[in-house]
């Protein structure tokens, strides 16, 4: 049916932006900071 193609590249679109900013949740309030931490904590070793 022709005309449910455009609703489904909608679709597509909407779950796709759904995604990516769920993942940039997710990695700027989980992941970042981990390796932030971690590299800080490597400095400050370093220093020592």
């Amino acid at each position: 049916m022709p005309q449910l193609v455009p609703f489904f590249f909608v679709n597509q679109v909407v779950f796709a932006f759904a995604i990516f900013v769920m993942l940039i949740y997710v990695f700027s309030k989980y992941i970042l900071p981990r390796f932030v931490r971690l590299f800080a904590t490597r400095l400050f070793i370093s220093k020592l």
